[in-house]
């Protein structure tokens, strides 16, 4: 018997981010990063859209996927005031194509190693009024 388990509030967003790999064994940052668009965000993840999946010929989703060797290091800045960034550590767990802005693009689901209480408090607090 399955129980059913809904799914975490998420918080729409178009908050810019830098993404980098990790070596998790060594702590060491791997060469290259990229910038992201993060398109809403939970307590436990994110989705980013990106328009490349490439860092110096490693792919940001299956470098991640299913194994502990990488991970994703994403700098948030503060949606409150530009002064602190959050670093905070992910994996990939899904993977599609898209079109953001008129140009393809790839989305990327991510599932936090530590939940980001206080930066999806941040991002609820600040979201824009509809």
């Amino acid at each position: 018997m399955s129980f059913f388990s809904p799914r975490s509030l998420r918080v729409e967003s178009e908050h810019r981010v830098r993404v980098s790999l990790q070596d998790s064994i060594s702590g060491e940052l791997l060469p290259g990063s990229c910038f992201g668009v993060m398109v809403n965000i939970s307590e436990g993840g994110a989705c980013l859209v990106l328009s490349r999946m490439l860092l110096e010929g490693r792919h940001l989703f299956f470098s991640t996927l299913n194994t502990e060797r990488n991970h994703l290091v994403l700098l948030i800045e503060n949606p409150e005031s530009g002064d602190e960034t959050f670093t905070v550590s992910a994996r990939s767990v899904w993977m599609d194509s898209c079109h953001y802005q008129n140009e393809a693009a790839f989305k990327i689901g991510l599932c936090f190693h530590d939940s980001q209480k206080k930066l999806f408090q941040l991002f609820k607090k600040n979201r824009p009024a509809t």
